[in-house]
């Protein structure tokens, strides 16, 4: 590979880990952003847990993105300086030949009287060659030179380039401390939050109790709903929807969409993940979700994935108001919003607004979102991060 496609390729490296870098950096920004709110408004402790771990997440993988950035810039270093390695000796190559040159020209008197060299000729066909090999002299002496000098520009400029790389280096290895530094202050915030929780482990029990116990209600409802939407579908003329030829192209169309679809809030991070989950700080408590916690700015708007038709929209005390929507053979399900505008029979599109995120209780900023495949006697929940592109 020449020096123009070494250092194309080592900017695609360089470009691809920037534009991880800002997402990292992004995500993590909002997670800071939630925790404050969090703190601010006295929010569950479990939740600042879920957060801060959250964070800490995001601080590993920035730790590990600097240790690539640097592997990269050090790979990007060493094939810099085996190029000016190579440019050296090219210009050393071309001097030496352009001393030989000299020298055999100052042998044949070309270089101090080429006329008399050329007037010196035995008959007028010598000298007519001697006319041309001084010509041709003259030409190769003045390319030679060009050679060389634009070979010593091109030195220079890739030493100038290493010279950047070795500051990249140091600057990545400067933020790499940082980074270090501050999830190690972050994990200790946790430990210190952690072992106030623990103090008040039996309050946090009963309490998780309660929260399972509205955690299964909702489940059960969304069942009882699903249920109730099919039982009505197979009552009317065209059958199950999700059976008929419109519900298999908005089925297929959904399927085909896994890793693309737009999040169900504009900003948040996952602060509780889909399927059996470790509680955050008391031992020996799973959690079932039947989707994933979205934890979001207070008020934030809740929009519709993906084109369907609002198949329920209902509210239960502690979970604000849901909306399901069918996309065919699947339906997405929206838990803990007010203020919401539509109602049941509603066509969505992709980024339909749908309500604020926020409970009764008016601190409660997290979005239940779930997904559920509805074909048959199939009634399965999926985890919504499939169909979603990634934030980190």
């Amino acid at each position: 590979m020449g020096l123009a496609g070494g250092i194309g390729a080592q900017s695609d490296d360089k470009a691809t880990l920037q534009k991880e870098r800002d997402r990292i950096t992004q995500q993590l920004k909002t997670t800071e952003n939630l925790l404050n709110q969090a703190k601010r408004s006295r929010n569950d402790a479990s939740q600042q847990v879920r957060l801060l771990n959250k964070k800490i997440e995001l601080r590993e993988k920035l730790v590990r993105h600097h240790q690539a950035t640097i592997r990269s810039l050090e790979r990007s270093m060493r094939g810099t300086d085996s190029e000016i390695r190579t440019l050296e000796g090219h210009v050393a190559a071309l001097k030496d030949e352009y001393a030989r040159m000299v020298q055999q020209a100052y042998r044949m008197k070309l270089s101090t009287n080429p006329l008399l060299f050329v007037f010196a000729a035995d008959d007028f066909s010598q000298a007519a060659m001697r006319f041309r090999l001084v010509q041709s002299y003259t030409t190769i002496r003045k390319e030679q030179v060009e050679q060389i000098e634009g070979a010593q520009v091109e030195l220079a400029e890739v030493r100038v380039i290493l010279n950047d790389e070795r500051s990249g280096v140091e600057q990545a290895l400067a933020e790499q401390r940082a980074e270090r530094d501050a999830l190690q202050a972050d994990k200790q915030e946790r430990t210190a939050l952690v072992g106030q929780l623990q103090d008040e482990e039996k309050r946090l029990r009963k309490a998780q109790k309660a929260q399972e116990k509205e955690r299964q209600r909702l489940s059960d409802e969304i069942k009882r709903i699903i249920e109730a939407e099919l039982a009505a579908e197979r009552a009317s003329a065209t059958g199950e929807f999700a059976l008929t030829p419109e519900g298999k192209i908005v089925s297929e169309a959904f399927e085909k969409n896994q890793r693309t679809l737009p999040w169900p809030v504009m900003r948040g991070v996952v602060t509780q993940g889909f399927g059996r989950q470790p509680h955050p700080t008391l031992s020996g408590i799973t959690i079932e979700n039947n989707g994933i916690d979205i934890t979001t700015e207070a008020g934030n708007r809740a929009l519709s994935i993906f084109q369907g038709t609002v198949s329920s929209v209902f509210n239960l005390p502690g979970a604000g108001t849901s909306v399901i929507i069918t996309h065919g053979a699947y339906r997405s399900v929206y838990t803990n919003l007010t203020n919401c505008p539509v109602k049941k029979g509603d066509a969505v599109d992709v980024g339909t607004f749908l309500g604020n995120v926020g409970g009764a209780s008016g601190d409660n900023s997290v979005l239940h979102f779930e997904v559920w495949k509805v074909v048959g006697s199939d009634r399965t929940p999926v985890d919504p991060k499939k169909w979603l592109t990634s934030r980190g």
